[in-house]
């Protein structure tokens, strides 16, 4: 068996094993870090109207003639120098979007952080820790809800987290969808499925949009399911030179797409604290001039 299928083959059998050892949630649950810096638990699946799935009372803004994003799958903060990685990284970022994350090596991150009021979509629950995907922000969002697609064979779900942001000056918002597409599937079929969760929540707004994460893009077959969604969605890939993406079966598996924006640098990091590799990028509204 080629050296690539085979390790398909290995972390699948053991996935499956953990899929049998995990607790799983019921329902689409969001934990966020409250005034007292106590984490709070709620339900809030997406529905057509974002506005309604969950709102907070903002204080601040980001600001419209630039902002920084970074997306990676951290795979779980679990390796000794993730932390930090992340600080190094991400210290000065407005926005982190982390797949395959967990809490408690966040919190223990967020006081050298400017993007501190998070967000977390909880997928399941390993050795006593949330595992999702964490949306931070250096405001806390309008509004945000989280959608959910089981692993068709292992039925642990991948989860996508909608969140917007205010823009300093403006009458629009933000929209920032962080999301970890289904892995093991050889058809396209839950990939379209978690789109369509999404879809009436990115379709319905009329600002700009930044969609991030690990897509698992692994074959001809699944790049181009993405790709043609994204194109439905009016979405553009960032471009990264150097592109130090992680690929498997030669394919890049995680990506950046974005909608009535600009982009002024993007950069594609290389660490060894993660499997996957960090992405950067630098924006600023289309159109905006700033006082």
């Amino acid at each position: 068996m080629p050296t690539a299928l085979a390790a398909v083959a290995a972390g699948l059998a053991a996935l499956l094993y953990f899929s049998g050892c995990v607790p799983i949630a019921k329902d689409a649950i969001i934990a966020g870090d409250g005034d007292d810096h106590e984490i709070q638990r709620q339900v809030v699946a997406c529905s057509p109207d974002l506005e309604l799935a969950g709102a907070r009372v903002h204080q601040d803004s980001i600001d419209p003639d630039g902002f920084s994003v970074l997306s990676w799958n951290s795979h779980r903060g679990s390796h000794r120098d993730w932390q930090s990685d992340l600080v190094t990284i991400a210290r000065d970022a407005d926005i982190i979007l982390l797949q395959e994350a967990s809490i408690e090596p966040v919190r223990d991150a967020r006081i050298d952080l400017s993007a501190n009021q998070w967000l977390m979509a909880t997928a399941f629950e390993f050795e006593e820790h949330d595992i999702g995907i964490l949306s931070a922000a250096r405001v806390t969002p309008d509004a945000y809800c989280v959608s959910r697609e089981p692993e068709p064979l292992l039925r642990i779900p991948k989860v996508g987290l909608a969140a917007t942001y205010p823009l300093t000056g403006t009458d629009t918002t933000l929209l920032v969808v962080n999301i970890h597409m289904v892995n093991f599937t050889l058809s396209a079929d839950a990939l379209e499925r978690q789109f369509d969760s999404l879809e009436a929540v990115i379709t319905g707004h009329h600002g700009p949009v930044i969609i991030a994460g690990d897509f698992n893009t692994w074959s001809d077959g699944r790049e181009a399911a993405v790709q043609s969604r994204m194109k439905e969605l009016h979405m553009t890939p960032v471009i990264f030179e150097p592109d130090h993406r992680v690929r498997f079966l030669n394919h890049p598996v995680d990506g950046i797409y974005f909608r009535g924006l600009e982009v002024t640098a993007s950069r594609s990091h290389t660490v060894s604290s993660s499997d996957h590799n960090p992405l950067e990028a630098h924006f600023r509204l289309s159109g905006h001039s700033g006082a």
